[in-house]
């Protein structure tokens, strides 16, 4: 477990293990591993199961391990209680081996969610099978792995004694890290619970497969929604809607909670979820559930308000489409909205950090694994930055909206615009911050992250980052807690049937992404929690294993980093097998083609969407193509006429052109209006006859996919490291503990572009164990330094 995405440097005592193994194979050569697997299946008379695969019997009997052997009246033992009682079968046959750990293997790879493990027993008899089956082999029940070198240093982390409360310890990963350095990166552990496996037989011998999952994928087993199907589900009896919200005593924050909780789906309607009104989410800015910032266009009389003013008054009814210079308010052109046309639909929008809460809501339970450990069952979502820019905004009402204080105030001229950033569009801005109940939500973020922490606005001084390296510009990222999803997109998800958790929040988190062009990539992943917190109950300590959403497409600032450089070839290679892969996928392979061949986005002879292999060149032919297709276009205006008929024409083509412009924009009420005044007490902001438009509404949706487009490029402009590109690096090594996900390092003897250009940070760690050779496999995703 890592810090992807994050940057980190690979720790000092695994390099100074990697260094000492350079130009040293007879070192090497001599490393022979071993294997401990222990199960957490108890009895009222003995705790557990240890079995332990090709031991150094002096170092081990030194650390109070039994060996393992077999008489004339009975096989080899099968292993020891967590005491070091002897285990063996009642009956069978005497003189057969021990059973034996054939193989195991560790897998922390991208797209897992925590970490795998998988590992086989071979038994050599039915009675012996039988008896680790019962220990091995039922489903949900805790497993514990150790593994190393049979050296001084590998044996040193073995724990001991073994407890429930001991081995739990390590579901902290401050805990492993420390046993990790303990061993100086020959030993290391893992913890987990059984979710599948096998058994299979040959002859006289049993082979049994053991799958397992780390604890914190608990919550993906679970199915959304309480709704499975099976007649085993106990279904939530839900709660009554709340009644008479049109009652004046209401304050505008409880009938805003009040109406969202009317539309969740049945299966959110629970008691403990109706009882968030008097409490806050987990977000940074603790941000309480009954506030009017949670909830966007929420009040369907406040909907209709908008819509029939709009239709009877000349404010309402005449929208500025834009003149040859913005901002010069009478000389810009307007044209009249037709009667009956609405302003606002019905989409309404929920902040994500209050959707998390009511997803959470029913995860906040815990799980007791040893005598002082709680696991936390609830997805975080409070520390995850996301990639931004300056003016972005939605394409799709359909799933997002953007609270950016500097949104373009759109109008049928913007997507006209040929400018290569979005910046550069002369068009005015609209204020889409969410403000109300003293608290401000807006997206991107205009403080800094300094070592890992926020240095101004609402958040400031909170951590974004447990290992404190952060550092990004101002109005380069955002909070995903403070972004708003589509609330009926996000409860059709959320009321769907046989859905785990997981596969529920990726569907709604890869929507919202869709909305910007695919800008994040968000990852359900195992974290470390960055500080001891107390969640409803549930006491989570600094270092402990957790669930975290994160978005792996954001990119932090620093210097240009130094980090450790692997050799490929030469006395300094340490590699078994090493391996550079530069896998474009069809889909990007053709954006980039796409791009290439758009003469409507591109004037040079090479469009500027980045280069992999021709940098600093260019496409002389396409670049000639490009310039008799502009003349010929140039040509076919230059012979239109401007004939009356044509001028009618045009105004009616205006017209409709706004119709279309209308149903690609988002403009929803803010959330501190009302729908009417408040008889004898002091007036919120309410609508009334003579409103602007631009007064009461947010406008922060458009659909149009290549306007956003053109903003996309400031990211790489200010960013001092590129995403994670399609190029990777994967090698192999004698086994090692220490090298964790978020990792940097360098390679000397690749092309010389990747090897001066950038670095690789590790994506993928897997341990494998096979015989008595322990290996360990690395996979680094190249990132190009940008603008260091």
């Amino acid at each position: 477990m890592g810090t992807f995405p994050n940057f980190s440097n690979i720790v000092g005592y695994a390099q100074t293990k990697l260094d000492n193994r350079k130009n040293n194979p007879y070192a090497i050569s001599k490393l022979n591993s071993w294997v401990r697997v222990t199960s957490g299946v108890s009895s009222d008379s003995a705790d557990g199961l240890t079995i332990v695969s090709n031991p150094n019997f002096k170092l081990f009997g030194a650390a109070g391990i039994s060996s393992f052997y077999g008489n004339d009246k009975q096989s080899g033992t099968v292993g020891t209680t967590w005491k070091g009682g002897a285990v063996n079968p009642s009956v069978g046959q005497g003189y057969r081996p021990s059973p034996t750990i054939e193989s195991i293997e560790i897998d922390e790879g991208a797209g897992n969610l925590s970490r795998k493990a998988s590992f086989s027993i071979k038994c050599f008899s039915k009675e012996q099978m039988e008896l680790v089956t019962k220990y091995f082999q039922e489903p949900g029940f805790s497993i514990f792995l150790e593994w190393g070198w049979n050296t001084v240093d590998g044996v040193k982390g073995i724990v001991n004694p073994l407890t429930a409360d001991s081995i739990s310890n390590f579901n902290n990963f401050t805990n492993v890290n420390a046993r990790r350095q303990l061993g100086l990166g020959e030993y290391d552990n893992y913890l987990g619970f059984i979710t599948g496996g096998g058994l299979s037989s040959e002859n006289d011998t049993w082979t049994i497969q053991v799958n397992c999952t780390g604890f914190t994928e608990l919550p993906s087993y679970l199915v959304n929604g309480d709704n499975a199907g099976g007649k085993d589900v106990e279904k939530p009896k839900p709660e009554s809607d709340y009644k008479n919200l049109s009652a004046y005593n209401l304050s505008l924050p409880l009938k805003r909670w009040m109406l969202a909780f009317n539309a969740l789906p049945s299966s959110r309607k629970t008691p403990e979820i109706k009882a968030l009104q008097d409490k806050k989410d987990f977000s940074l800015l603790s941000v309480p559930i009954a506030s009017i910032v949670n909830y966007i266009n929420f009040d369907p009389r406040i909907t209709d308000k908008v819509n029939k003013f709009a239709d009877g008054t000349a404010l309402g009814r005449f929208f500025n489409i834009g003149g040859a210079e913005q901002g010069d308010g009478d000389k810009a052109e307007r044209v009249e909205i037709p009667p009956g046309t609405p302003i606002v639909d019905d989409n309404k929008f929920i902040r994500f950090g209050t959707l998390m809460r009511i997803i959470n809501q029913r995860e906040l339970k815990s799980l007791r694994i040893g005598s002082s450990n709680n696991q936390s069952m609830i997805v975080h979502s409070s520390d995850c930055v996301c990639a931004a820019f300056e003016r972005i905004f939605s394409t799709d009402k359909s799933k997002l909206f953007i609270p950016n204080t500097k949104v373009p105030k759109f109008d049928l001229n913007a997507a006209k615009k040929s400018e290569k950033t979005l910046s550069s569009i002369p068009i005015e801005e609209a204020n889409c911050s969410i403000n109300g109940d003293g608290l401000t939500i807006t997206f991107p973020y205009a403080g800094y992250i300094e070592n890992g922490t926020i240095t101004e606005g609402p958040a400031a001084g909170k951590s974004v980052d447990f290992s404190n390296t952060l550092n990004k510009k101002q109005n380069q990222w955002g909070l995903l807690d403070d972004l708003y999803v589509n609330f009926d997109f996000a409860a059709g998800i959320l009321d769907s049937t046989n859905i785990t958790i997981k596969d529920a929040l990726y569907q709604i988190l890869n929507g919202m992404s869709s909305a910007v062009n695919d800008l994040w990539n968000f990852q359900i992943m195992e974290t470390q929690a960055p500080n001891a917190i107390t969640i409803d109950g549930v006491k989570i300590k600094k270092g402990d294993s957790i669930v975290s959403i994160k978005e792996v497409n954001f990119t932090p600032n620093g210097e240009k980093p130094e980090v450790f450089t692997f050799s490929l070839i030469g006395t300094d290679s340490i590699f078994k097998d090493a391996s550079l892969d530069l896998d474009m996928s069809g889909a990007k392979m053709n954006q980039v083609i796409g791009s290439r061949l758009n003469i409507k986005s591109n004037k040079e002879t090479q469009p500027n969407v980045g280069k992999l292999n021709a940098k600093g060149l260019k496409d002389k032919i396409l670049g000639e193509v490009y310039r008799k297709a502009e003349a010929s276009v140039k040509s076919v205006d230059e012979a239109s006429g401007t004939t009356s008929e044509e001028k009618e024409a045009k105004e009616k083509l205006k017209e409709a052109n706004y119709l279309n412009f209308l149903g690609k924009l988002g403009q929803y009420p803010k959330v501190d209006i009302r729908a009417f005044k408040r008889s004898g007490k002091k007036e919120d902001k309410t609508i009334t006859t003579g409103f602007n438009i631009n007064d009461v509404l947010y406008v922060a949706v458009y659909d149009d996919k290549q306007l956003l487009k053109l903003g996309k490029g400031q990211i790489d402009k200010y960013s001092d490291v590129s995403i994670l590109l399609p190029i990777n690096f994967s090698f192999t090594i004698h086994g090692i503990s220490g090298i964790k996900r978020g990792d940097k390092f360098s390679v000397t003897g690749i092309p010389k572009k990747y090897e001066d250009n950038g670095f690789f940070q590790v994506i993928s760690v897997k341990h494998t164990i096979q015989g008595m050779e322990w290996t360990t496999e690395i996979t680094g995703g190249y990132r190009n330094f940008n603008g260091l």
